[in-house]
């Protein structure tokens, strides 16, 4: 039986996507270290506010409320210290990005890597990834304005000129479908440019604006392939995530039921140390699960830029005969 070229290459990208997917497994389950990269590296830490309503009564005990509120200077602190605390994750965050696409990029090689290489690795190229990422920011920021700026402008005129629901009402919904259709339509490959451009920096060595232009070029000669890519990675992630609080739920629930009980008799002192015992307990392999996904998604990702890489049709024009 006669196998044609496109036969041939639809199976070579079959084997492709299942062997990127088994490879990056295997490079995180035997490489645990990089989980602790994974665990900063994609992820957003959030300091919710805390709200508070002391009600209008006035009297004694509105004045004893107001005794208990920290001193100006004590909310300055927490304030500072909250916003160091944000910081040092941001640092984090970017040292984690170059050490997990240099190190994964390294093991496919063959070499060995360890967590101080990583942390090396990290750090010697915190600045070009930072200036990347800030580059590649005001563009999403860009593109915000892009959508958002002529949208507006005709909601805004439609309100000006009209006070009629019957005109206004279809005009905000149209506006706000355009708007999604836009976004989901500019973010989701920015997302992809992103990703590529990414390793561009820390494994091709290219300085931010020449790895948004190749990490741009690339996304556009693989098109198909880098939208799959991304589906494939945002629904592992996805179901990966929902297994995860799904265990550490019941596992929660297993934990806390002594203190409950203890509770429930009234020794509230017991059930609290219970209760914080058994949330020191499952805090633990809940970071170590979310730090494994974080490892796996940046080797899945380093893994495909490097096969996307090596793809005939993925270079910029024929080598120049020898001078």
């Amino acid at each position: 039986m006669t196998v044609s070229a496109g036969d041939e290459a639809d199976s070579l990208a079959r084997m492709n996507y299942r062997d990127l997917l088994t490879n990056s497994f295997r490079i995180t389950w035997r490489n645990r270290y990089l989980w602790f990269f994974g665990l900063f590296a994609g992820t957003t830490f959030n300091f919710p506010g805390f709200n508070a309503n002391f009600g209008g009564d006035s009297g004694p005990d509105r004045a004893g409320l107001d005794d208990l509120l920290p001193r100006p200077e004590v909310l300055i602190a927490i304030g500072a210290g909250v916003v160091l605390l944000g910081l040092l994750f941001a640092a984090l965050s970017v040292i984690s990005q170059g050490a997990l696409a240099e190190s994964v990029a390294a093991i496919d090689r063959g070499e060995q890597r360890s967590f101080g290489t990583a942390w090396r690795a990290g750090t010697s190229r915190f600045w070009r990834v930072l200036g990347q990422f800030v580059l590649l920011a005001l563009i999403g920021i860009g593109l915000l304005l892009l959508v958002a700026v002529p949208l507006g402008g005709l909601v805004a005129a439609t309100f000006a000129a009209t006070e009629a629901p019957g005109a206004r009402i279809p005009v905000v919904v149209v506006a706000v479908l355009v708007a999604i259709v836009a976004l989901i339509g500019l973010f989701i490959p920015l997302s992809i440019v992103v990703q590529l451009s990414l390793r561009e920096v820390v494994v091709g060595g290219e300085r931010p604006t020449a790895a948004i232009r190749g990490g741009y070029r690339l996304f556009r000669r693989h098109l198909g392939t880098s939208l799959l890519l991304w589906l494939i990675q945002i629904g592992i992630a996805i179901g990966a995530a929902i297994a995860i609080l799904l265990v550490a739920l019941v596992a929660g629930v297993v934990l806390a039921l002594p203190a409950i009980l203890l509770a429930v008799a009234e020794l509230i002192g017991a059930a609290i140390v219970l209760g914080v015992a058994a949330a020191l307990v499952l805090l633990g392999p809940l970071l170590a699960a979310f730090g494994a996904l974080g490892a796996f998604g940046h080797s899945f990702w380093t893994l495909a830029w490097l096969r996307l890489r090596a793809k005939p049709d993925a270079a910029a024009a024929p080598p120049a005969p020898p001078a």
